[in-house]
């Protein structure tokens, strides 16, 4: 059981193989509610013993439509699609704040339909391809071949794989390694880069007209998704969001932060760093992210600590350090 979780976790990207077979709430998933601005979220979901969709932005400006990360699965590119039928535009930019799988999968599809479409991301991907997709394909491969993956999860696995084989194809079009203020269909953005924190390098975007700041994976819940992470640059990198003047955060999974409660959010994570760092039981770091965090963990408590369990052993056994090397 644990090789298909540990296989799982590093597909998923989201802590699936921390947790046990216990019974989970998913992630309400909102189908392009307009949040203002000429912007539509597409919410993720996190369905008990899958995978999950990472939250997706539909934006558009006077020269068209783009969208800021896809999803993984065919029913979110689905409410994609019809996001944007449903403005009637075509989209004709893709910014990918991250290359976890659960944000990028759907670039594939999307570029298939509109060839003209340019894909704005961060060269962090080249490593992953080589590195942490290909070791974690090596793995999948080999949990399928065993039967260790339970029949449910095999779709989800199977999906990954065939995403990984086309790696090369999610390559951005336009990297973006240093933060720069731009006009994508006539919009202007500032797209921010994060060294060493979710992943190698992250992509955040701060829309100063709305003052909101779409941060990917720097926020997730149930828990911090901290697979390839470097805690102490996501740290710094919560900071910089902080002082950026947004009075609204977008998180890569779950619901849309007043800046109020992304100040929660942040100090709930500061504490379960810290704590992991530490020296104390790794149960009360779990039990200090469940009391921080209580406010988005809801019903999902059983696989929020299963998640904060698993990810308070990464950073306790230095096992993530080698994710804050340049």
């Amino acid at each position: 059981m644990r090789g298909w979780r540990l296989a799982l976790v590093a597909l998923a990207l989201a802590g699936c193989a921390a947790e046990p077979k216990v019974e989970s709430v998913p992630m309400p998933r909102t189908y392009a509610h307009g949040i203002g601005g000429a912007t539509f979220l597409i919410g993720g979901s996190f369905a008990p013993g899958g995978s999950p969709d990472g939250n997706s932005l539909i934006m558009y400006g006077p020269e068209g439509a783009f969208l800021i990360d896809s999803g993984r699965h065919a029913a979110h590119l689905s409410l994609i699609r019809q996001g944007f039928s449903g403005i009637g535009m075509s989209p004709v930019a893709i910014i990918n704040t991250h290359w976890h799988l659960d944000h990028v999968s759907g670039n594939l599809a999307l570029k298939a339909a509109f060839p003209a479409i340019k894909v704005y991301g961060t060269s962090a991907i080249d490593g992953a391809l080589t590195g942490f997709l290909a070791e974690s394909a090596k793995a999948s491969r080999k949990a399928l071949a065993e039967g260790a993956i339970p029949a449910s999860a095999v779709p989800d696995v199977e999906g990954d794989l065939a995403t990984i084989a086309r790696g090369d194809e999610l390559r951005p079009d336009i990297v973006v390694d240093e933060s720069r203020d731009i006009a994508i269909a006539g919009r202007p953005l500032s797209l921010r880069i994060a060294q060493h924190a979710a992943t190698e390098r992250d992509l955040w975007i701060y829309d100063a007209a709305e003052r909101r700041a779409i941060v990917g994976d720097l926020v997730t819940v149930p828990a911090p998704f901290l697979d390839t992470a470097c805690p102490e640059g996501w740290l710094k990198a919560l900071d910089e969001v902080a002082a950026s003047g947004a009075v609204e955060v977008i998180p890569g999974h779950g619901p849309i932060m007043p800046i109020a409660d992304f100040g929660i959010w942040h100090r709930a994570f500061s504490d379960f760093v810290a704590c992991a760092r530490g020296v104390g039981a790794l149960e009360s770091c779990s039990a200090g992210w469940l009391a921080g965090a209580a406010k988005w963990i809801g019903n999902d408590t059983a696989r929020a600590r299963a998640m904060a369990d698993y990810y308070g052993e990464l950073i306790r056994s230095r096992k993530l350090d080698g994710y804050c090397r340049a």
